[in-house]
């Protein structure tokens, strides 16, 4: 059992090792800054404050 345990854990906290080092070499070398969650949710990352967003038609219902 407690083998069983061990390798379940191992390979769970490897896969999100993994995953964790890939998102941060993205945020680092990729221009847009964009993280495996960011593809994911299809979001994208900005630096412009609310107020300062040119087309704010998109927010008007």
């Amino acid at each position: 059992m407690f083998l069983h345990v061990f390798i379940v854990s191992l390979m769970c906290g490897l896969t999100l090792g993994i995953a964790l080092i890939v998102s941060v070499f993205m945020v680092v070398f990729r221009k847009d800054k964009r993280s495996l969650h960011d593809m994911m949710a299809g979001t994208y990352v900005t630096y412009a404050k609310p107020d300062e967003i040119e087309d704010k038609q998109a927010f008007v219902n």
